[in-house]
């Protein structure tokens, strides 16, 4: 006996059946309001581009993204180049700038001024990058925000390993927006501003 299933496939195999069994579609039974069959096929097909339209849209706009961050990159990358002085004070000045963020630290593994309780907040900073991999995160404890950035107001975050060149550290970046940084969010350009950040800082006091 034939399922369901087997007419579904057979026909999807098939689309040219109802052109040589046109008197089916007179009898066919859509549904309990009897809307025609060409009504109803135009009905599934709007739907099909609405969906493909939305996928679509979702491709252009993450190409969008990706564009915008490849240049903040770039002139990131050429802001920096240009002083000839290299500081800690510059870098996090020049990102904050250049990818409109109101919070960035940078914490180094030869950084003296640190007492012992600080001591326990590098080490759980460095404890979060160990895989070597930025990570983003919107559960942070308020006490860890306060250290680091001095404001509890941020709700998200992104911590990104200083582990290249000769350092050995964790450049942190802080919204008051808690979707700017989300678990699972793609780390690729965070890791390639971590990189930057390592090599302009290598010889850094």
């Amino acid at each position: 006996m034939l399922k369901p299933e087997d007419i579904a496939t057979y026909l999807e195999e098939n689309p040219a059946f109802f052109d040589q069994h046109r008197d089916l579609l007179a009898t066919l039974q859509l549904s309990a309001d009897d809307a025609p069959f060409h009504q109803r096929q135009v009905e599934v097909l709007r739907t099909r581009h609405s969906e493909e339209q939305a996928k679509y849209e979702l491709v252009v706009d993450s190409a969008r993204k990706n564009q915008t961050l490849e240049q903040q990159l770039h002139a990131l990358s050429q802001e920096l180049l240009k002083h000839p002085v290299h500081s800690v004070y510059r870098a996090t000045e020049t990102i904050e700038q250049h990818f409109d963020l109101p919070h960035v630290a940078i914490f180094r593994e030869q950084d003296q001024d640190r007492n012992a309780a600080e001591d326990v907040h590098f080490e759980l900073l460095t404890k979060r990058v160990i895989h070597g991999n930025s990570i983003c995160d919107d559960r942070v404890s308020t006490t860890l925000l306060d250290w680091m950035f001095r404001d509890s107001g941020v709700a998200s975050c992104a911590f990104v390993p200083l582990l290249s060149h000769g350092q050995n550290g964790v450049l942190t970046l802080g919204d008051a927006d808690k979707e700017r940084f989300q678990p699972g969010m793609g780390t690729v350009y965070l890791d390639r501003i971590g990189e930057l950040i390592s090599a302009y800082l290598c010889g850094c006091p």
